[in-house]
């Protein structure tokens, strides 16, 4: 008797699971949510992110695989006591296969469902550990470090200026870690920058890193302006501080005459007595 029971509870839940996920896969996957975005941050962690609007229930996400069924998501993100977000973790993570999300307490029904490859999602980190060194061939060479992994599926875009020319000069590599700037004028300052994102032979995305921190080559020059800015400041701070000891010095004088007055009158009175 109770083990058909158990039976009939177990194929009572089946039937619960199985009409909902036809409903979730039945709806109008191409009408897209527009504030879902998901991010893989350098293939380490994912995050989800969408808009809570006042007037919205607090949103729940259950997200799924073409190979795995759904699942409500395990760690949200959180602003003002409102889910904001879900957090994924590396091992939740799977690319090369379509990505559902499905966000409930949206005020807009129809849109709820958005299908990501997760590919073409990644954002990775900035280059890091630049160098700068100038070649026996009057060559500026910068280079950096990258992680092995997928090394032949990054690109690089490198953007400098020097001190002469303010607009920045953009060139795009593939799968290198070092850039060569010839002809390299001495009495130049220079900047560069670096940021990277996966090519188009591996992923179709758009998603650049953020820009590396900038390194520079060459003496800034102090530009005439700037000199007699800094004159005209420290000139005007040493009136101004000359002015202020003026008038301490003047108060003071005041207040000693003052005091030393009473004290003539207040003796004269005692001896008159």
């Amino acid at each position: 008797m109770a083990g058909n029971c158990f039976l009939r509870v177990s194929t009572w839940l089946k039937q619960i699971y199985l009409s909902w996920l036809i409903l979730l896969y039945s709806r109008e996957i191409h009408a897209q949510s527009n504030d879902v975005s998901c991010i893989v941050h350098n293939e380490e962690f994912m995050e989800c992110r969408w808009d809570h609007i006042d007037e919205e229930a607090n949103s729940t996400l259950f997200y799924w695989y073409t190979s795995r069924p759904p699942m409500e998501c395990r760690n949200y993100l959180q602003e003002n006591g409102y889910n904001v977000g879900c957090y994924f973790s590396k091992d939740e993570i799977i690319e090369f296969e379509n990505f559902f999300i499905y966000r409930n307490g949206s005020s807009d029904p129809g849109s709820l469902i958005k299908t990501f490859q997760l590919q073409n999602q990644v954002k990775l980190y900035p280059p890091a550990n630049m160098v700068l060194n100038m070649t026996e061939n009057n060559e500026l060479l910068l280079s950096w470090e990258t992680p092995a992994k997928l090394l032949k599926c990054r690109m690089y875009e490198i953007r400098h200026r020097n001190n002469k020319n303010k607009d920045w000069q953009v060139q795009v590599i593939t799968a290198q870690t070092k850039y060569v700037l010839s002809s390299v004028n001495p009495k130049k300052f220079y900047t560069f920058q670096v940021r990277s994102k996966i090519n188009q032979y591996c992923a179709n995305t758009k998603l650049w890193s953020e820009w590396s921190p900038a390194i520079q080559w060459g003496k800034d020059p102090v530009q005439p302006g700037k000199i007699h800015e800094n004159y005209y400041l420290f000139a005007f701070l040493l009136a101004l501080g000359l002015l202020i000891i003026a008038l301490s010095l003047l108060k003071f004088k005041r207040i000693y005459r003052s005091s030393h007055n009473q004290w003539k009158s207040l003796k004269e009175s005692n001896e008159k007595q």
